[in-house]
């Protein structure tokens, strides 16, 4: 499965899906990037941007590259990205309730796409995420693997607007703060409605996939959407 790239700034928008990947643990601290001729089919780029962008991680010292060896999430990459989201962070309230509210809408509509069209392949990947979670029930793994599971429901809904969409909303309200309010425990009940939300989508069930969307994400944000529903 590719991950194609459609937007103009080709070299950031790579670099911003790698970090992605790196957020969500999917490329842990000390893991081995794909070949750089690998990066380029699945970003749908050049090498040249791929380069390019593994170069600006590299700067910020997320990235190092092992001449002869290949190029490798450093030990200070999670601190890094932490600090970076710290930056992005806004006092605007306004700014996070349209956040949230675009979310309360379009992710429910990705998970509906989701049940219609995701593969056997991206159903299992669906379910070993939930299966981490239950691996790791610590409040920094969850929150990271809840981020690669809905990744994972956009790029499963094979509509590339509304999974870009997705992703930008979800990368500005991680850089909000915006789940800080939730406790370790919050995180763990949240095991199973992903589990719900999985089966539902395996189930090919795009009205259950929807609702079970919509009530997970009333729980994880019902002290913002009271206010905008």
């Amino acid at each position: 499965m590719t991950d194609p790239i459609f937007r103009t700034k080709l070299p950031e928008d790579v670099a911003e899906r790698m970090i992605e990947r790196i957020r969500s643990q999917e490329w842990g601290v000390g893991m081995k990037l794909p070949s750089e001729p690998d990066l380029a089919i699945f970003f749908d780029v050049s090498r040249a941007t791929v380069r390019v962008a593994v170069k600006s991680l590299g700067r910020m010292g997320v990235l190092r590259s092992k001449s002869g060896s290949g190029t490798y999430v450093t030990e200070s990459a999670p601190l890094i990205l932490e600090k970076k989201e710290l930056a992005m962070a806004s006092d605007s309230k306004e700014t996070l309730y349209s956040l949230i509210q675009a979310r309360f809408y379009i992710e429910p509509i990705l998970a509906s796409l989701a049940a219609e069209n995701a593969t056997m392949e991206e159903c299992a990947a669906l379910f070993s995420v939930v299966e981490e979670m239950e691996a790791h029930p610590d409040r920094h793994s969850l929150m990271a693997y809840g981020s690669r599971f809905h990744q994972q429901i956009a790029s499963a809904a094979h509509n590339q607007v509304l999974s870009d969409f997705c992703r930008s909303i979800a990368a500005q309200l991680r850089g909000l703060r915006a789940l800080e309010h939730l406790t370790e425990e919050m995180f763990i009940d949240g095991i199973e409605e992903h589990r719900a939300i999985a089966l539902a989508i395996e189930d090919g069930n795009p009205s259950l996939a929807a609702e079970t969307m919509r009530a997970h994400l009333k729980k994880d944000y019902g002290l913002y959407l009271d206010r905008i529903e």
